[in-house]
């Protein structure tokens, strides 16, 4: 905004020229200030978008993240299912055993054992899996956490050397401003800016 401020005010101040040329010199001052502002406040965006990506990739990246820790949620769920199956056939297993012996049923009792270790290696396979699943996922924390740590940091120390030196620099543009402004009218007295008492809440007076 300071930008496109400083160039209507370029056209203005060329506008007044041709007929007060004293007129349009502060004009002139007011619109060179607004343009280096601007283009140093377009500089400052462009470097603070650069220091964020970090932040913007890993935003991206938590949706991600939650369909991680669903397939966790997902294969644990799966382990407990296949465990109680398990468990259940091998404790009707344990209950008919021997009156089914007793009955002579062979042929049953071996197709209730068949199913029970089939059940059991089930449970087992599941119980392997959601492990897999927990080991990749643990390790993937770590690394995304590590990366955030350094980038992050990086990241930061970037952003505030750059808002730190806009700042110097913005502050440096209105200065030369002002000067301009003393050098051209000499004879005008510029207000001091006046600085609000405050008492905060321990009675200490805050200028």
């Amino acid at each position: 905004r300071g930008g496109a401020t400083g160039l209507e005010m370029g056209k203005l101040a060329k506008d007044v020229a041709w007929c007060d040329k004293e007129l349009s010199r502060p004009m002139e001052v007011l619109s060179s200030a607004l343009l280096r502002c601007g283009r140093r406040t377009k500089r400052l965006g462009l470097e603070l978008g650069a220091a964020i990506a970090p932040f913007s990739s890993q935003y991206r990246l938590c949706r991600y993240e939650q369909m991680a820790f669903g397939d966790r949620r997902t294969a644990l769920k799966k382990k407990m299912e296949a465990r109680t199956k398990a468990d259940g056939r091998a404790a009707k297993l344990m209950i008919n055993q021997t009156s089914m012996k007793h009955m002579g049923r062979y042929g049953t009792l071996e197709r209730m054992e068949t199913e029970a270790a089939m059940m059991d290696e089930f449970a087992t396979e599941a119980a392997r899996e959601a492990e897999e699943v927990a080991m990749r996922l643990q390790n993937e924390v770590a690394r995304i956490g590590a990366l955030r740590v350094n980038e992050w940091d990086s990241s930061m120390k970037v952003i505030a050397s750059g808002m730190k030196e806009a700042c110097a620099e913005n502050a440096a543009i209105w200065e030369s401003a002002l000067e301009a402004f003393k050098r051209e009218f000499p004879d005008l007295t510029v207000p001091m800016a006046q600085h609000a008492t405050i008492v905060d809440g321990t009675n200490n007076i805050v200028s």
